[in-house]
């Protein structure tokens, strides 16, 4: 009797270790998964940290990466490209428009030779005025920022013909997208020119 009675105490001895076992895996389960669901909620990587981690996994999680990465850097380059033709289009359109302000320079007359000019030739200064409207109209359809670019360039009494010429909303747009100095510089001419005037 006394041997069953040992035998009955022994029994329940050995279950408990397995059942104990088991609920400490069912802990660490559980608190595994919440710690994932509040670490994933958070915003923090962990799959990415766990395959990182696991050097028999780092080699797919490799391979991922650099195909993302060379399909990224792809996506940048093509996108610079582009960027670039646009900046090679617009300083082909700046270039342009410096070729006909420089010819429209050339073939405005100056201040002491206007006066010769226009009284021995009346068609001259008509197609004068008619390519400086031209240069006008081309200004004031162009990009504020442009215009401002190029004016800003110009001697300082061409920039004044011409932004003396441009309609006032034109004008406005330019001088705002000018460096405020040269703009603040060029409204004080304007004015006082409209002052003598």
């Amino acid at each position: 009797m006394k041997k069953q009675k040992a035998e009955t105490e022994k029994e329940p001895k050995r279950k408990k270790g397995p059942l104990l076992f088991i609920v400490f895996l069912l802990f660490l389960l559980i608190i595994g998964g919440a710690g994932y669901l509040l670490l994933s909620a958070s915003g923090v990587d962990v799959k990415g940290k766990v395959f990182s981690a696991l050097p028999f996994l780092n080699e797919e999680s490799d391979q991922e990466a650099s195909s993302q990465s060379t399909n990224s850097s792809n996506t940048q380059n093509q996108e610079m490209e582009a960027l670039q033709k646009k900046i090679k289009e617009k300083d082909l359109e700046i270039e342009n428009l410096q070729v006909k302000l420089e010819r429209a320079k050339a073939e405005m007359p100056t201040e002491e030779n206007s006066k010769e000019t226009e009284a021995s030739t009346g068609e001259e200064g008509d197609s004068q005025t008619a390519e400086m409207k031209n240069l006008v109209r081309s200004y004031e359809s162009m990009s504020p920022k442009n215009a401002a670019l190029i004016i800003s360039e110009l001697k300082e009494d061409q920039a004044l013909d011409l932004l003396g010429q441009l309609k006032t909303e034109a004008l406005a747009n330019i001088l705002a997208k000018m460096e405020p100095d040269m703009a603040a510089k060029y409204t004080e001419l304007l004015a006082e020119e409209a002052n003598v005037q």
